[in-house]
């Protein structure tokens, strides 16, 4: 019962963890819009949640010290952590915000495929026919112009946005693997975060320094990727591979490209064609297949 219960609670954190980082695009599109560059958005983003957490931390009492490991599993996964806000950002620049997002979301299928090929893993054919499939549904959205956007390169887009699949599918096993999600959520947090923002401050100095923000809508941005899709997605996401595991956690980020769309075609006049529409289908669809397969082999 108590394991049920367990399961139970994950899964709400990968719901909560996923719908609250897909409105990442849209506050990341705003920004740039502003005027803000890729290391000054990252740089407030991953800075501002840190301290947001850290003043949580405190209230609550909540001891920060890590020991040496654990300071060093932290330390690999911001850096996996980093990269995948850093490409991903690249992609929301230079693509449709929703096919980036959509595309961002196959991490499920590579974590599968890692999991078979570098951690030995049983091998599926379904597993194998997903990993295709996905990439059919990845070409359908990347067909036609409607991926584009105005002074975007598509090529960088979707290649950045690759990227980001790797990049993230990597901090998913890293977590369960190094047994870093058994480091206290909020501790692993605030150290993920924090370093994150520290590359980011540091990379932002040598190359022109941090804008400063003074526009109220400019904050109302920042504070919105900073605290909806930055601190409350990644808290959750640690309690979510927790309790439920990477598997059953990621089959609920369906979520995250799903209010990725709908926010870009509401807000940011984002288009979808018909192949559009069945290549995010069909994303979505392969990831389920995939996750469903894994926990019935599993309970097997």
């Amino acid at each position: 019962m108590n394991r049920l219960k367990g399961k139970t609670r994950g899964i709400v954190d990968a719901v909560i963890s996923s719908s609250s980082f897909g409105f990442s695009p849209f506050f990341s599109v705003s920004l740039l819009a502003l005027g803000l560059g890729t290391m000054d958005i990252l740089s407030y983003r991953w800075g501002i949640a840190a301290l947001a957490l850290c003043i949580i931390a405190a209230a609550g009492r909540k001891s920060l010290k890590v020991t040496g490991k654990e300071f060093g599993k932290i330390f690999l996964l911001s850096i996996f952590r980093a990269l995948t806000s850093f490409t991903l950002l690249i992609g929301y620049a230079n693509i449709a915000s929703g096919v980036a997002s959509t595309i961002h979301f196959t991490y499920p299928v590579v974590v599968a495929f890692c999991m078979m090929f570098i951690f030995g893993e049983k091998k599926s054919p379904v597993i194998i026919v997903a990993i295709i499939l996905s990439v059919i549904g990845a070409y359908c959205l990347a067909a036609g112009d409607t991926a584009e956007v105005p002074d975007g390169d598509k090529t960088k887009g979707i290649l950045a946005s690759a990227a980001s699949v790797l990049c993230y599918a990597g901090y998913v096993i890293l977590l369960r693997k190094t047994g870093a999600d058994s480091i206290e959520s909020t501790k692993l947090t605030i150290y993920v975060l924090g370093l994150s923002a520290a590359y980011f401050i540091a990379a932002g100095s040598m190359t022109g320094g941090i804008r400063i923000v003074t526009e109220p809508e400019g904050w109302l941005y920042i504070l919105g990727i900073s605290i909806v899709c930055t601190m409350v997605s990644n808290y959750f996401l640690v309690n979510a591979v927790r309790n439920a595991g990477p598997t059953l956690a990621s089959v609920f980020g369906a979520l995250e490209p799903l209010t990725a769309v709908l926010t870009g075609v509401l807000f940011l006049n984002e288009r979808l064609s018909p192949i559009n529409i069945a290549g995010i289908a069909l994303i979505l669809c392969t990831v389920t297949i995939v996750v469903v397969y894994q926990k019935r082999q599993g309970n097997a």
